[in-house]
């Protein structure tokens, strides 16, 4: 089953902090310094401690860099780095990526060419190690996939080697740019252009905790003190649902309480050549006691606008409402079956290589009754024995 890493930055998000919600997760710290040892890079080291924090419990990671001896970096200078560095192939390119978004990133806010931006002394090396580290150790835990909850980027002002900013930095906010920002805000700057960056490269998406079973979770410390806020990031494994494969999928549904009849059938008819794969309508009751009709149509996420305004134009409504969807399906074939009343197209549906089902076409049975002088149900029995049976092996 797959694994899930979900990151919850509740109390701020920066490159040690991450490293250290890994590690408490249970990411070898020998394992993890051997990756890191394949960077060639002197000069530091790393330690990692069970510490608390404002009544939490976690590991604390902190890069301690020597002081002189390490020049500024600019993005080829890191790339060059890493490409010359014994790494696994996967960290390498997820590091690679994360120090491109963060130079760009810098280059874009402080406009300068890309080749200009540059990360100061000891931060190059601090960030090398933390960005290669986070990546090492997702790989170590064997995560397929990163999810994260809304990110928090604090409130005030930062003082940096720019000189005083406000919070969030810019190259923060670039970096997260189209990301979910959480609602609470400290004062200070909860997430750093580091976390940030790790955070929009590793994750596929933002949103709520996954469901599946819980495998650990791991609490990494920070270093900062936000009033009435524990400055600390949680990482949860997550063992995922096993759920069927489907096409993703969009429901559209309004509620109606003044259609007629005849108008609901042209509009079940608008919305199908609109480009729904089905419409149907249920009836309930709303406000009032009043009887309404349910109008639902299952259509393709391209399809929306075109539904949608098929539904206003008819002045059917005042609003719909759009429910995103997977729509796990059967293996379909359309099998011609030869029957005593003519050829019959059956449609069989396979399910994990066996027929699960067998439905001849209604509008041909119609027809080879209406030819041949004998009932449907005579029709559509030849059909089904003609087809293949239920639970054999679908041959193609």
């Amino acid at each position: 089953m797959a694994k899930i890493l979900y990151i919850d930055p509740f109390g701020g998000a920066a490159g040690d902090m991450l490293l250290g919600a890994l590690v408490d997760l249970g990411v070898a710290r020998d394992r993890l310094q051997e990756v890191l040892a394949g960077l060639h890079l002197a000069g530091w080291h790393l330690e990692a401690a069970r510490d608390r924090h404002q009544g939490f419990a976690g590991t604390r990671v902190v890069v301690r860099v020597e002081e002189g001896g390490h020049p500024a970096r600019h993005l080829l200078d890191v790339e060059r780095l890493l490409h010359d560095a014994t790494l696994p192939e996967r960290v390498r390119e997820r590091s690679v990526a994360a120090f491109r978004r963060l130079f760009e990133a810098e280059a874009e806010v402080h406009g300068v060419p890309l080749e200009k931006a540059h990360l100061h002394e000891l931060s190059a090396v601090d960030a090398v190690v933390d960005i290669v580290g986070v990546c090492a150790a997702v790989e170590l835990l064997g995560a397929d996939r990163v999810a994260c909850a809304p990110v928090p980027v604090g409130s005030g002002t930062v003082q940096t080697a720019h000189g005083l900013l406000p919070v969030p930095p810019p190259a923060v906010a670039r970096l997260l740019r189209g990301v979910p920002i959480a609602s609470h805000a400290a004062e200070g700057e909860m997430t750093t252009p580091t976390g940030a960056t790790l955070l929009v490269t590793l994750a596929e998406r933002f949103g709520p905790l996954p469901a599946g079973r819980l495998l650990g979770v791991g609490v990494g410390l920070g270093v900062r003190e936000f009033a009435g806020l524990p400055n600390v990031l949680r990482a949860f494994l997550i063992e995922e649902e096993q759920r069927p494969a489907g096409r993703p999928m969009v429901v559209l549904e309004t509620t109606m309480d003044d259609i007629t009849g005849e108008a609901l059938g042209a509009l079940l008819e608008r919305v199908r050549d609109a480009g729904a794969l089905d419409a149907w309508c249920l009836p309930g009751t709303g406000r009032k006691g009043r009887p309404v009709v349910e109008l639902r149509a299952v259509l393709e996420p391209s399809q929306v606008a075109a539904v949608t305004a098929a539904v206003f134009e008819e002045g059917a409504t005042l609003g719909v409402r759009l429910v995103e969807c997977t729509r796990p399906e059967l293996e379909r074939h359309i099998l011609e079956v030869l029957t005593p009343f003519g050829t019959i197209p059956v449609k069989v549906g396979v399910f994990a290589g066996r027929v699960v089902s067998a439905k001849p076409e209604h509008d041909a049975v119609l027809a080879a009754a209406r030819q041949t002088g004998v009932s449907a149900a005579a029709v559509a029995d030849a059909a089904r024995a003609a087809a293949p049976h239920l639970g054999t092996v679908w041959e193609g």
